[in-house]
This record gives structure tokens, sequence and C-alpha cells, in this order.
């Protein structure tokens, strides 16, 4: 007998431990896919995976010793890097008037019909207005 007894509201005593026992293979409610004691299910209800292994993994996995674990060594030598090749930038002449034409800008036509939507809109706010 388990210490899991307790009396309900009506004075009823209900023993929460055997309850347990009874049911430690029924699949839990939820979407983890276990049973009460929380042991992997498929389909079935079947055990896949014991909780037993499940944290027996976890540990192993968490307490790796330094010394057990193997250091990463590598053979491979590095290769030195490559500098870029240097390009020879040419120098305008001393008489070379630096006069770039600017580009055309295209008046908007007031009498022209406004056009609706989400493209005109991206088209309006792309075009210059010169006053």
């Amino acid at each position: 007998m388990t210490n899991k007894v307790y009396r309900s509201a009506q004075g009823k005593m209900v023993d929460l431990g055997a309850l347990q026992l009874r049911n430690e293979s029924v699949r839990a409610v939820g979407n983890m896919g276990v049973n009460a004691r929380g042991d992997i299910v498929d389909a079935k209800n079947r055990p896949i995976d014991s909780r037993n292994n499940q944290v027996a993994k976890q540990y192993s996995r968490q307490s790796t010793n330094v010394v057990d674990s193997r250091v990463p060594t590598s053979n491979a030598r590095k290769k030195p890097v490559a500098e870029a090749p240097k390009v020879d930038i040419p120098v305008p002449p001393e008489d070379f008037d630096d006069l770039f034409e600017k580009p055309t800008i295209t008046p908007v036509d007031a009498t022209a019909p406004v056009p609706e939507g989400i493209a005109a809109a991206i088209a309006r706010a792309r075009q210059i207005k010169e006053d």
C-alpha cells in the first residue's frame, strides 16, 4: 500500500498510488507519445524506449569527462593567403574637365488620367516632380 491515500469531498477513500500503478502502461493524455511511466510508446501503446534508457542516454551525453573526450587535430597545413594583384589605376590628364551630363527628368503630365492601385502608387512615389 502506498502513502497516497486521500479522502474525497464525499468522504470516500481514494488510493492514488494504486491508481497510478494500475494505469502506468496506459498512454498519457497529450501530444508527447508517452505512457504514465514516461516510456515512449508507439500508436498501439507498445513501449519503444523506456524512461530509464532515455535518462541514461542523456546522462552519458552530458557527463563526458574532458580527459575522455577526443581532441580534434588536423595534419593539414594552412595555405598562405594569396595577395590580391595590384591594379594600376589610370590618372586623368591635367587638362581633363570633370563635366558630366545630368540625366534629363521627364515632367509629369497633370492632365493625364491618374491610374489607381498599388502599382500606380509605387510609380507615383518614384517620379520626381519639378516645380
